[in-house]
């Protein structure tokens, strides 16, 4: 009888065990959205920050290239844009490639060995591109990793954020991409005179120790591993997060309510419920880069055109991407206060008519407001709109859904440097160039508006 009450007992002691457990259920996603913003999330966001930078450097050192290249290789300028577009091509097929892989091994690994491609395709262009052929080559190695970098990162802090600083994380993120834009006209100005245009992707070879970096302090999405159901990884993941919550982590079975059969679907993104927004964010994407890449990769050159010193020229640039690192943080700022529809509007407006005044007025006092302006609003804008695209999706198809929107976006990256020299080439001066962009930029806006005014259930989402 003892013996039978002592297995009773601890029957019962197991059942109570399995109740507690039930009990201490948590729902993840409200979980993360409410956890306080604390020191683990400024690290993770200041890594991810150092990653875009290199993926901001590699974007835009080819336009401080350009001119010593079209003397060496006598290149005309629609070759001259192939320099930049070339290595779009490979963030193009980065970013398609990038959600098929991170849906289904995680966030961490795929950004790893993106760096460590990038690193290694900036080494070639350094040590080997001594022909105009090898150097499309290697940035189009270099073009693969670097277009895995952005939507990663862009995934990966709205998946550990809280809901009211997400915007604001993920303009901070996006500050380190502006801030490589500018690294990439201070190379310019201080390598490319003395030892040569290779001297500015040897810089670009450092994403190498930037990848041990992210190896070893990056933590996986708490949102991937609830979805694949590694609990115990993700309870350290969480109590990572919010360490005066370890103690109630210890012992919790986190719900994601998330499907993890169909992840990485590229379907997905055409289900009826996100259909009309996933079609407007991949235009407004093509059109944003489209009008992002033409400016970047055009101004240093026309303005040496207009009669500025080189040296000069290239400050302009600076002074593009400097605006964008502001820009980004504050649209971002703006856009948790005021929703990300009405940010987005406002601030593709302000851009058209900051880049129509460059076309227009060319004074060098307008010069400078006007680039400093654009550059805040139209890259700012960018970062909104990564953002409001991961909002769109679930856990399962996020990954998936921002590279694709950033993969079809570099379409219109692809398309803006080569256009831009094609332009350039049959309208010479720069009017016809910076009004093109800004006419791209309204229509930007126009898309945005319709988005406004779709379901409300999907704008709300998006919006907040």
């Amino acid at each position: 009888m003892a013996a039978r009450a002592d297995v009773a007992a601890a029957r019962g002691s197991a059942v109570r065990v399995r109740l507690a457990r039930v009990s201490h259920s948590i729902d993840l996603r409200r979980e993360i959205e409410q956890l306080p913003l604390g020191g683990a999330h400024r690290l993770i966001v200041g890594v991810l920050a150092l990653a875009t930078l290199f993926d901001g450097y590699d974007v835009f050192v080819p336009a401080y290239v350009i001119p010593q290249a079209m003397r060496s290789w006598r290149l005309v300028p629609s070759e001259a844009g192939l320099l930049v577009s070339s290595g779009l091509i490979g963030f193009m097929a980065g970013s398609l490639v990038n959600g098929a892989l991170a849906d289904r091994i995680g966030r961490k690994p795929v950004l790893v060995g993106a760096l460590a491609v990038a690193a290694l395709g900036n080494a070639a262009n350094a040590l080997w591109a001594d022909s105009f052929g090898r150097f499309l080559a290697a940035r189009l190695i270099t073009g693969i990793g670097l277009g895995m970098i952005l939507p990663l990162a862009v995934t990966l802090v709205n998946e550990i954020s809280p809901r009211a600083r997400t915007n604001s994380l993920v303009g901070w993120m996006m500050s380190g991409w502006s801030i490589g834009g500018v690294a990439a006209a201070l190379a310019g100005l201080a390598l490319a005179p003395s030892h040569g245009w290779t001297a500015l992707f040897g810089v670009g070879a450092l994403a190498a120790p930037v990848a041990a970096l992210a190896a070893v302090l990056l933590p996986e999405s708490p949102r991937f591993l609830a979805i694949r159901g590694r609990q115990r990884e993700l309870r350290t993941v969480m109590a990572r997060l919010c360490a005066g919550r370890a103690e109630r982590y210890r012992e919790a079975e986190f719900s994601s309510g998330e499907d993890a059969a169909h992840r990485g679907s590229f379907a997905l993104l055409l289900a009826p419920a996100v259909r009309r927004g996933t079609l407007i964010v991949w235009t407004c994407s093509g059109l944003s880069l489209f009008a992002i890449f033409g400016l970047s990769s055009w101004t240093p050159q026309i303005m040496l055109e207009r009669g500025a010193h080189i040296g000069t020229s290239f400050a302009y640039g600076a002074l593009l991407q400097s605006a964008a690192v502001v820009g980004g943080i504050g649209c971002g700022s703006i856009a948790d206060r005021a929703g990300r529809d009405r940010t987005l509007l406002a601030s593709w407006l302000l851009g058209a008519a900051s880049v129509a005044a460059v076309a227009l007025v060319r004074l060098p006092a307008t010069d400078v407001a006007a680039l400093a302006v654009a550059g805040f609003f139209v890259m700012g804008a960018q970062t909104v709109l990564n953002n409001r695209t991961a909002a769109l999706y679930d856990t399962e198809i996020r990954s998936t859904g921002v590279g694709v929107e950033l993969g079809v976006g570099r379409l219109g990256a692809i398309l803006g440097p080569y256009i831009g020299g094609w332009i350039e080439q049959l309208a010479p001066g720069s009017a016809a160039l910076f009004l093109s962009i800004a006419g791209v930029l309204v229509v930007c806006a126009a898309f945005i508006g319709m988005l406004a005014r779709t379901a409300p259930e999907l704008a709300a989402s998006a919006a907040e």
